[in-house]
This record gives structure tokens, C-alpha cells and sequence, in this order.
């Protein structure tokens, strides 16, 4: 007589979902751990670029700005010189013309100076996520109740976010869960099943936005900065005493350059005040 082989008891669905969640916790943790250890090294790099670089960068800049301001004026009066007509700073003209050379030249005035500051607002960008967005959120999309509240709710904060142009609201809200984990709500399990699996999609979306809001600082040109720095001092070099030097090359030449560019304007000042333009007279020339 053959022995009757018992039968294996039934997976518990509950027992199942509790180790699922507890994954989905210490994942969590981790995602969130990784956050915050990371945003601590990137703050204290920053406070120190301020105190040991930070004037430096700043008088860069500045002295870029200058530098620009009067390449454009410059530009100007020979452009008013070639046409024949007088340069009148506050005529509407040139105050167009002015505004619209320095806009063109403002994206350029801080590459290769080593910034600790955020990242610049991207219109592109921020309309490309939100495109995502819409097509991931659509409440059309939705195939039960529980599906239908949740993306008619995102959707309503991607809008919003999107019209006030919050770029840094739209990559936390890409960083919620997919609308096909909030579907399972809609199954036939049990109240406590249905309790579990909403702790499992709350830990999944915190987790997820951890890990947007860590893509987002990795962006960040400070956190750059601070990889760079942290490569070379692992390579036994040291990026304080590179960009120190490389800053006080780049003052010591643009000063040079702001002084040169000074005499120029001056001389062309004075060339056009002795030497008008036939019949000069005040007025907009033709554009």
C-alpha cells in the first residue's frame, strides 16, 4: 500500500504580501539613505566653495559682465558709426538693440566657471517631461475606480505644476508609481490584504521619488563639482588648490581685458564726439 503524500498547505496571500512590503521597505530605506547621505556631501561642499572660493567666482563673473557690457557698447557705436547716425543711449533703438546682444551673450557668461548653484530653469525640459507625464497619467487610460482617482489626481498636480513652471514638482511627480500598481486595489482581497498592498505602493512611490529627487541632484552643477573633486582627491590631487589657481589666471586675464576694452570705448567716445555724423539729429533709425 503506497503512503499518502500529504498535501502542501495553501500559500497564505497575506503572509505573501507582508514579505513583499518588507522588501519594499528596506528598499525604501535604502533609496532614502542614499538621498540624504548624498545631499549632505553636496551642502557641505557648497558652504565650502563659498568661504574658500566663493569671491573668486564672483569677481569672475562680474568682471565677465563687464567685459561683455562694453563689447556691446562698443558693437553699438560702430554699428551707429557705420550707419551714419548718432548713438543715443536712451533712445528706444538702441536700448533694443542693447537688450537684445546682452541676452544672446547671457547664456555664455558663466561657462567654465566653476558655480555652486542650481541648475537653470530649462523651458525645454520642462516641457518634455510634461509631455510624459500626460501620456503616463491620462485618466483615459484608466481601467477600474481606484485607477481613475489616482491619475485623475496626478494629472491635476502635473497641470498645475506645469503652468506655474515648477520643473523640480513635475520630476518629484515622475517619480510616482505607475498607475498599473494602484490598479490591484480594485481585487477582491481582503481587508487586511488591501491595507498591506497600500503600505507596498506608499513605500515604491517614496522610493521612487528618492531615487527622482537623487537624478535631480546629480544634475545639480555643485554636486558635479563635488564629483569632480572628490575623483581627484581619490587620485592623491587636489581640485581646491586647481580651480583656485585656474580662477586667479582667469581674473588677472579679464581685468586685462576690461582695461583694454575701456580705452577702446573711450577712444570711439571721443573720435564720434569730435567727429559727428552729418546732420546729427536725435530720432530712431529705421529697422
Amino acid at each position: 500500500m503506497k503512503a499518502i503524500t500529504p498535501l502542501s498547505p495553501a500559500p497564505d496571500p497575506l503572509a505573501q504580501l507582508q514579505a513583499e512590503f518588507a522588501v519594499a521597505r528596506q528598499a525604501l530605506l535604502e533609496a532614502e539613505e542614499a538621498l540624504a547621505s548624498e545631499q549632505a556631501a553636496v551642502n557641505a561642499f557648497r558652504m565650502h566653495c563659498r568661504l574658500k572660493i566663493g569671491w573668486q567666482v564672483e569677481k569672475a563673473l562680474a568682471l565677465r559682465t563687464d567685459k561683455q557690457r562694453l563689447l556691446t557698447r562698443l558693437q553699438l557705436l560702430r554699428q551707429a558709426q557705420d550707419l551714419g547716425i548718432p548713438f543715443d543711449e536712451e533712445d528706444p533703438f538702441w536700448q533694443a538693440e542693447e537688450e537684445e546682444q546682452e541676452e544672446a551673450a547671457e547664456s555664455d557668461l558663466a561657462a567654465g566657471l566653476p558655480l555652486f548653484t542650481d541648475v537653470p530653469h530649462d523651458k525645454a525640459a520642462e516641457k518634455r517631461l510634461y509631455r510624459q507625464l500626460a501620456r503616463r497619467f491620462h485618466p483615459d487610460l484608466a481601467a477600474g475606480a481606484a485607477e481613475i482617482a489616482y491619475r485623475t489626481s496626478l494629472m491635476a498636480a502635473v497641470n498645475n505644476a506645469y503652468s506655474s513652471g515648477d520643473l523640480q514638482t513635475l520630476r518629484e511627480l515622475a517619480g510616482e508609481l505607475d498607475p498599473a500598481a494602484v490598479a490591484t486595489l480594485d481585487g477582491p482581497d481582503s481587508q487586511a490584504a488591501r491595507k498591506v498592498r497600500q503600505h507596498i505602493i506608499g513605500c515604491r512611490r517614496r522610493k521612487r521619488k528618492a531615487e527622482q529627487e537623487l537624478k535631480a541632484l546629480r544634475r545639480e552643477s555643485t554636486a558635479q563639482l563635488w564629483r569632480k573633486a572628490k575623483r581627484l582627491e581619490e587620485e592623491g590631487l587636489n581640485w581646491w588648490d586647481e580651480v583656485r589657481l585656474a580662477l586667479e589666471a582667469e581674473i588677472e586675464r579679464t581685468a586685462g581685458e576690461v582695461a583694454e576694452l575701456s580705452q577702446q570705448l573711450a577712444l570711439l567716445e571721443q573720435s564720434m564726439a569730435d567727429n559727428p555724423p552729418a546732420g546729427d539729429r536725435k530720432g530712431s533709425p529705421p529697422r
